[in-house]
């Protein structure tokens, strides 16, 4: 067996065919990477004269000449065959001496398991038998995997994250497809509905842009990632796998809307003052009458804050405005939102929510197996996760939780390692995660 370097086409044609093909692991990937700095290397492990597997690995060098490399997502060999992986990493350790890389990090894409919206590992559903299959998968398999790593090949493990400690998140939330995505809605929680009927009221329209124009996009992105356009543009260039959704408001509409439901709403509190004023009773009626009074008052408040937003909003963008997006790629039997977004000062519209919503009613009858929406944490306490929202928005359409095995590194040039440890500290050379 042997490492050889391969061209970013042939690497493409293996990687997309493998049963744990991904985003990360394509050339398109690796052309956005190289915009951030790294180096890109296109390996196959070539066994027979066959290859028997790929990886994309990116490097970089940091001191004196050595380089720390990590494959993302990978890399993407049969991890089932022991003695075949053992072998690989064997010849993949030399090629990486010779290339006076001195540390490697891995994260495969392997799902250690697959959990309920609490958090809580799903049992096996003897009528489901996705579900146990997946269960199987995640307690067998993927823990025998964990052992393998560290005991066969010396690995660190660095698995346990909650949040996005690693360089490319380890928790999302996803669905299974196909679903029928009316009786999927009508499950939604009501606070859920209510967010998607607000958002299309005040004027959301969502559009795929079949152009792919980055530069509708970017002054989102960049805020929010600080990346060069550059790497947009090699991420979706050429890349039929990869389409952009975006949330656009129609500003005369929210305009409009906005300036009836305040009107709307003015009149069901008049009514509601009336009764108080008239009625001189201090029984259970009166009090639903005053909590009613009391939420419509909010209700006020937050549709004048609409108005006046809205008026600025037709004055300055009177085609309208881009204020969230989104990045799907198409990647074996999944598809993914790879990235999203959306603009603070509209975040009271809940663009994000009928954009994701709009997506997965796009694609609610793909052939694709699981729809994942994007990254989330590991953390389930509402009293102790800072970041719970983003959970409970990404979750919001009956998702369950798909946990990936995590991170593993080794040393392969030790004292060399221990030296650029000590010059530069921990630095975070690497790093995808959207957070």
């Amino acid at each position: 067996m042997k490492i050889v370097e391969l061209s970013a086409e042939d690497f493409d044609n293996y990687a997309k065919s493998h049963e744990n093909a991904n985003p990360w692991q394509t050339s398109n990937f690796g052309k956005a990477a190289e915009t951030l700095g790294y180096n890109i290397l296109y390996l196959g492990f070539e066994d027979s004269l066959a290859i028997k597997g790929v990886t994309l690995l990116l490097t970089k060098v940091v001191y004196m000449g050595q380089s720390l490399s990590y494959a993302p997502r990978g890399p993407l060999l049969d991890f089932e065959d022991y003695h075949f992986a053992e072998e690989a990493f064997k010849v993949f350790r030399r090629y990486l001496i010779e290339k006076k890389i001195m540390s490697f990090t891995m994260d495969p894409p392997i799902v250690l398991s697959i959990r309920n919206k609490n958090g809580s590992i799903k049992d096996n559903n003897k009528n489901d038998q996705k579900s146990e299959s997946e269960s199987i998968k995640a307690n067998v398999y993927a823990r025998d995997i964990v052992n393998f790593f560290l005991k066969k090949l010396n690995f660190e493990y660095r698995g346990q994250n909650l949040y996005f400690e690693g360089i490319l998140p380890r928790w999302y939330a996803i669905t299974s497809l196909p679903i029928n995505s009316k009786t999927l809605l009508s499950k939604t929680n009501k606070k859920v509905r209510t967010k998607l009927r607000k958002a299309a009221r005040l004027g959301i329209e969502i559009l795929r842009d079949d152009t792919k124009n980055i530069d509708f996009i970017y002054n989102i992105a960049k805020e929010k990632f600080n990346r060069p356009i550059e790497y947009y543009q090699n991420l979706i260039d050429n890349n039929p796998d990869c389409e952009i959704y975006i949330a656009r408001i129609n500003s005369e509409k929210y305009v409009i809307n906005s300036k009836a439901l305040y009107e709307k709403e003015m009149e069901k509190n008049e009514v509601l003052t009336k009764l108080i004023q008239e009625k001189n009773d201090t029984g259970k009626n009166m009090q639903k009458i005053i909590n009613q009074k009391m939420a419509s008052d909010k209700v006020i408040s937050s549709y004048k804050e609409h108005l006046i937003k809205s008026t600025q909003t037709l004055k300055d963008y009177p085609d309208g405005r881009i204020v969230a997006f989104s990045i799907v790629i198409k990647h074996g039997n999944k598809i993914t939102i790879f990235e999203d977004g959306f603009l603070k000062e509209y975040s009271n519209l809940n663009a994000a929510h009928l954009l994701r919503w709009k997506i997965i009613e796009q694609y609610s009858n793909s052939e694709s197996k699981t729809f994942i929406f994007g990254e989330i944490t590991g953390g389930f306490d509402i009293t102790r996760n800072p970041l719970y929202g983003l959970n409970q928005s990404k979750l919001a359409f009956k998702g369950n939780i798909m946990e990936y095995i995590g991170e593993f590194g080794i040393m392969i040039n030790k004292t060399m390692y221990n030296l650029y440890q000590a010059t530069n500290g921990l630095q975070q050379v690497f790093k995808f995660t959207n957070q």
